[in-house]
């Protein structure tokens, strides 16, 4: 079984879900296999599994901080307000039923089997689970039959870390007061407290978390400091959909309906430069944008009936002369010219919609929830764009047809069609999830916005699943530099644990095909070198063979981007951490002297780094660190000190052309590729999962 730790805040929005991801990834690049887990969640921003279940997208979040797969297992209860007294229950990734907070008050102690067998599944799949809380668990009026607090954490028999918010004030009476308003069984689980979203002096608050520690007789664990890290937030709460302003170059207008769902589909906006993306709530608000988005939501119809009464239905209409404007899922509804509700799934009766396109959707039971793909259509070549494949998710309960006028845009892999448009294709909707996550898509609308505007769009390239990455390993960064992890491995493994030791099973020996790796034995230096093809191909294989032998291996290629087809497997694998490559958007023979010299300096930073975290591996993989020691773009100093100094267990491997004498003194190994022949010298190009 694996072993527990439960993250609960003094409030919502304390910072629960940034922790437990963060968690998650330190975990994951320690060795562990990690999986995150909330029993209940209340939301409006959902994933599609690939099984076609509905969670949270918090949850889906966590997993992918986990570098794990999204399961239904990680939320088998999500709610999905659909007005003030209502939501809709999810169990195990599918609808249950519409229910009042009274009635599923009155009947969520029968769903606690269901959440203790999700937990038990995921528990002997996974060394680690971080398990996320809900709310506050000091909302004594909801302790009886609770089922994602301190209800959990018995069930999961995990101790709790309080995460306190600072920031909204009034930090040192929420952790006390959460701490004792519990009964002292409940109590007796917090294991230390995190104080979260500081700014400022840590030495002007030292002397309130000794208090703190006295008063409640537990040790404050940490402070982390507010930092810009972006991962998907939730709903209703996140700070995102405080953004109201315009800056410069595109301005892009998100309608914040009501009911707003899955507003993180619009993220990818704000990494765009030249882009600034803000909300609206009112019409006066509204102004004059290039680019106007309406985004899912849980009651298309009631935010129809918002829009109508708050003025922003009119604007809208009169913004689309001149103004493009998009919607996904429910905002692809609204832009519709009929709503009916014939058996009140959602509302209830028939209305109109914003009439911008020919489309009438007709609500009923029976939700769709599905992963899929789907290509642009040829005869319409949006942005240029024919024939390309796009991916998402959809999550919606209604059917929409074309009246006539409607251009189909996107032939789904199931032989559906999926968006419609305006013949001009400034007006168009999509049920798809995800869908500016198709980088060439948002390209081709950005550029094509800019080219009107008469702005050079320049060169830009984005990878969202790169940018994720950053932005996972900084907050596991934050973490590591602000939360004492020593002590949160002691909690969970007990005394003698250390952080980053990947050791689960106490066990200093592994058996492997017959034979007995000795993790106490002696490591050795690895160089692979030459003018051969292969040098990368032998380090990637090695690594293969450690990881698969049960040991981690920490990997780092120099002078390269994230763009290698190695990589798509290898940020994957089990016992491997690769730490993302810096972008490189031009060559080295391209490169200013400037521009050396702080290449250099990152590449050096680089190893420090790498040199902190060796200890905890039993492999470290430095790819074309040879290479860039020979062109003198990393201080060859700092890694023969690197290699007399290491941990007499770790292997060390090494790539690329050209060692030095000194470097090949340190080395074991040695093994020289040599070209004998090569396709290039007969102007065959590099191939895809070839050469790259």
């Amino acid at each position: 079984m694996a072993k527990a730790i439960m993250v609960q805040g003094t409030m919502s929005n304390s910072g629960k879900s940034f922790v437990t991801a963060g968690l998650c990834r330190v975990f994951k690049q320690d060795g562990y296999k990690v999986a995150p887990f909330k029993s209940q969640n209340m939301a409006l921003n959902s994933f599609i599994t690939r099984e076609g279940l509905e969670i949270g997208r918090a949850q889906a979040m966590q997993a992918e901080a986990a570098m794990v797969e999204p399961t239904h297992w990680m939320n088998p209860i999500l709610l999905k307000p659909t007005s003030n007294m209502g939501s809709q229950v999810i169990v195990n990734g599918e609808v249950y039923d519409n229910l009042s907070a009274q009635e599923y008050y009155e009947m969520k102690d029968s769903l606690a089997p269901e959440v203790e067998k999700a937990f038990r599944h995921l528990a002997d799949e996974n060394d680690i689970i971080v398990i996320e809380g809900a709310g506050s668990p000091a909302e004594i009026n909801l302790a009886e039959n609770d089922i994602v607090n301190m209800g959990m954490a018995k069930i999961a028999d995990a101790p709790v870390i309080l995460v306190a918010d600072i920031d909204r004030g009034g930090v040192f009476a929420s952790a006390y007061g959460t701490i004792r308003l519990l009964p002292q069984e409940d109590q007796d689980r917090f294991c230390g407290i995190l104080i979260n979203k500081f700014r400022g002096d840590v030495e002007i608050l030292k002397p309130g978390l000794a208090m703190l520690e006295e008063l409640t007789d537990k040790p404050v664990l940490g402070v982390i400091p507010m930092e810009k890290i972006d991962i998907d937030d939730e709903d209703s709460l996140s700070d995102r959909l405080n953004q109201k302003t315009f800056s410069e170059g595109i301005d892009v207008a998100v309608i914040r309906l009501p009911h707003i769902s899955n507003f993180t589909d619009f993220s990818v906006f704000e990494l765009i430069d030249g882009v600034s993306l803000r909300y609206v709530t009112d019409k006066r608000e509204l102004g004059d944008p290039d680019l106007i988005l309406l985004p899912g939501t849980k009651n298309t119809m009631a935010d129809m009936e918002w829009l109508i009464e708050s003025g922003l239905e009119g604007k809208l209409i009169r913004a689309s002369a001149a103004t493009r404007i998009i919607g996904i899922c429910g905002g692809f509804q609204l832009l519709g010219k009929e709503l009916h509700d014939p058996d009140g799934v959602e509302h209830g009766g028939h209305m109109r919609g914003l009439g911008l396109l020919d489309i009438s959707t007709v609500f009923q039971g029976g939700k769709t929830r599905t992963r899929i793909h789907g290509t642009i259509r040829e005869d319409q070549n949006l942005y240029g764009l024919a024939n390309r494949d796009l991916e998402g998710y959809e999550i919606h309960m209604g059917r929409t047809e074309n009246l006539g006028n409607a251009v189909p845009m996107i032939d789904l892999s199931d032989g559906r069609c999926d968006a419609y448009m305006t013949r001009d294709g400034r007006i168009w909707g999509s049920y798809l999830h995800g869908i500016f996550d198709n980088e060439d898509l948002v390209f081709g609308l950005v550029h094509t916005i800019m080219k009107e505007k008469g702005i050079d769009p320049g060169d830009h390239h984005l990878s969202v699943a790169e940018y994720k990455e950053i932005q996972y390993n900084k907050l596991a960064d934050l973490i590591r530099n602000h939360v004492d992890m020593d002590k949160i491995y002691q909690i969970l493994f007990g005394s003698e644990q250390k952080s980053g030791r990947a050791a689960a099973d106490g066990q200093e020996k592994v058996r492997c095909g017959g034979m007995t790796d000795d993790r106490s034995g002696r490591g050795c230096v690895h160089i692979y070198c030459g003018d051969g093809k292969g040098k990368t191909t032998c380090s990637m294989g090695l690594t293969l063979r450690a990881a698969g032998s049960g040991k981690k291996v920490l990997l780092y290629q120099f002078l390269k981007d994230n763009s290698s087809s190695e990589r798509n497997i290898l940020d994957h694998l089990p016992n491997v951490t690769v730490i993302p490559g810096a972008e490189m958007e031009k060559f080295t023979f391209q490169m200013t002297g400037e521009e050396l010299y702080e290449l250099r300096e990152a590449n050096d930073l680089m190893l420090k780094r790498i040199v902190s975290q060796a200890a905890d591996y039993d492999m470290v993989v430095l790819d074309e660190s040879v290479y860039a020691m020979d062109k003198d773009l990393l201080s060859e100093d700092k890694v023969l000190d690197f290699l007399k100094n290491r941990p007499a267990s770790l292997e060390v491997v090494l790539t690329g052309r050209n060692p030095s004498d000194k470097l090949k003194e340190q080395a074991d190994y040695i093994s020289e590729i040599r070209k004998v022949k090569h396709p290039f010298d007969e102007g065959l190009s590099s191939r895809l999962g070839v050469e790259f």
